[in-house]
C-alpha cells in the first residue's frame, strides 16, 4: 500500500476563513499533526474588567508544562492543555497574546436553549 503525501494546513487570516475551510475541505488530505489543543474556560463579565493579569507556567511530575491565566487576586481565569516543553508553552502564550486583540466574540449560549 502506497502512503499518500499530506499537504500542510494553510494559514488563515480570520476565524471565518478557517471555518469555511473546515466546512468544505477534505481534511484527510492534510497533515493535522501540527495542530495544537487549547482549552479555555468562559469567564464572567465582572472578572473581565480587572487590570492586572499574568500567565503562570508550571510543570508536573511527568515533565509536562501548562500555563494558567490569573487575575491580580490569583484567581485562575483559564488554563492550558499540557505541553511537552517549556518553550512550547511559552510559544502558545505568545500566540495567544498576538491573537487576542483581533479575536471575535461569539455568543452561542442561546443556541442550545
Amino acid at each position: 500500500m502506497k502512503s499518500k503525501s499530506l499537504k500542510p494546513l494553510p494559514q488563515f487570516a480570520s476565524d471565518q476563513e478557517a471555518e469555511n475551510f473546515v466546512d468544505h475541505a477534505d481534511l484527510t488530505a492534510f497533515d493535522l499533526s501540527t495542530g495544537k489543543t487549547h482549552m479555555f474556560e468562559k469567564i464572567g463579565s465582572k472578572q473581565a474588567v480587572r487590570d492586572d493579569y499574568a500567565f503562570v507556567i508550571s510543570s508536573d511530575t511527568e515533565n509536562s508544562f501548562r500555563f494558567e491565566f490569573r487575575s491580580s487576586s490569583g484567581e485562575v481565569l483559564f488554563a492550558s492543555a499540557a505541553f511537552q516543553s517549556k518553550d512550547a508553552a511559552l510559544k502558545a502564550i505568545e500566540d495567544f497574546k498576538a491573537a487576542i486583540s483581533s479575536a471575535a466574540t461569539r455568543d452561542t449560549s442561546d443556541a442550545a436553549a
